[in-house]
């Protein structure tokens, strides 16, 4: 088993070399970024991976690196991965809006990992269960090999949420729940 750990966004699909911090939220004289927090996941769950002597690739290690989204899935496919996991925020115009959701692609293993993730992450922050949902029109879900999930990990737009969200022990928490279901 090898799994591929996609920390989203970062660098531009539609123009190269342009930095994409995703969704961002300002509260006073801080603003929080989509690409930075995953980061941190990635890289945690990267440890807490290698800990458990589980193979792992990151698509991207710093918000220096400059792949794209389908280069980061293909190279992927190419490090021989067996599962692949893109960790993401959510954001809404309204600050109503919370809680995670897992997308994937179509095949039934997609399914079943996005459901199965979906289920152990409501478990452990106890965010509203937004459901799963097929999206086959994402990139990153597209160019991979075997298994593929995009996790909505909460709402950066969300006080509540993003305010979990940025506590190391929930990140903790997080990451072992992602590693439990996928090895």
């Amino acid at each position: 088993m090898k799994i591929a750990i996609d920390p989203g966004h970062g660098m531009s699909n539609r123009t190269a070399g342009v930095y994409d911090p995703g969704a961002c939220k300002k509260v006073r004289a801080e603003t929080y970024c989509e690409a930075d927090i995953v980061l941190k996941y990635a890289l945690s769950l990267k440890q807490f991976a290698h800990e458990a002597g589980v193979d792992t690739f990151l698509t991207r290690t710093s918000s220096a690196d400059s792949a794209p989204v389908t280069t980061r899935a293909t190279r992927a496919k190419r490090a021989g991965c067996t599962h692949f996991v893109s960790l993401h925020l959510n954001a809404s115009t309204s600050a109503q809006a919370n809680g995670l959701e897992a997308l994937y692609r179509r095949s039934t293993k997609d399914k079943s990992l996005a459901a199965a993730l979906q289920h152990r992450l409501v478990q452990v922050t106890g965010f509203r269960d937004r459901g799963i949902k097929q999206r086959t029109d994402l990139a990153v879900l597209r160019f991979t090999g075997g298994p593929a999930v995009l996790i909505e990990l909460g709402f950066i737009s969300s006080k509540s949420d993003r305010d979990y969200l940025l506590v190391r022990d929930n990140r903790i928490a997080i990451c072992k729940a992602l590693l439990e279901v996928v090895k």
